[in-house]
């Protein structure tokens, strides 16, 4: 079961398009920042995957991020995408870590949802 609504902020699309207007950002480099993000996410959960991580990244997958390394993962992975937004974009700080905090949890959604659909098969 995905629990991940939980870490979606309510209410995420209005904000995102606030956050779009506030940081002047062009819808060009708000597709860019999904790329981004989607790319950070599924590179660091297959690196994990790969040192043997499997339950953590489980955990956070399924929505329950609140065990001690679930947490530590969930933080980890956010501040990377957070330094790629940075860095691949040139955004402010503040601006980057309100995408970071709106994009991830979706992605994460999405990703849990594809990794499932992929398992059932």
């Amino acid at each position: 079961m995905i629990y991940m609504h939980q870490f979606i902020p309510k209410n995420a699309w209005p904000k995102l398009q606030q956050l779009q207007q506030w940081g002047q950002l062009r819808q060009e480099q708000m597709s860019q920042a999904y790329y981004i993000t989607k790319d950070t996410v599924l590179q660091y959960l297959r690196h994990q995957i790969e040192r043997g991580n499997w339950r953590e990244v489980q955990d956070v997958l399924k929505g329950k991020p609140m065990t001690s390394t679930g947490k530590f993962l969930y933080y980890e992975l956010r501040d990377r995408v957070i330094g790629k937004l940075i860095m691949r974009l040139g955004l402010r700080k503040i601006i980057a870590v309100g995408l970071a905090v709106i994009l991830l949890p979706i992605i994460l959604a999405q990703a849990a949802g594809e990794l499932i659909k992929r398992v059932k098969r």
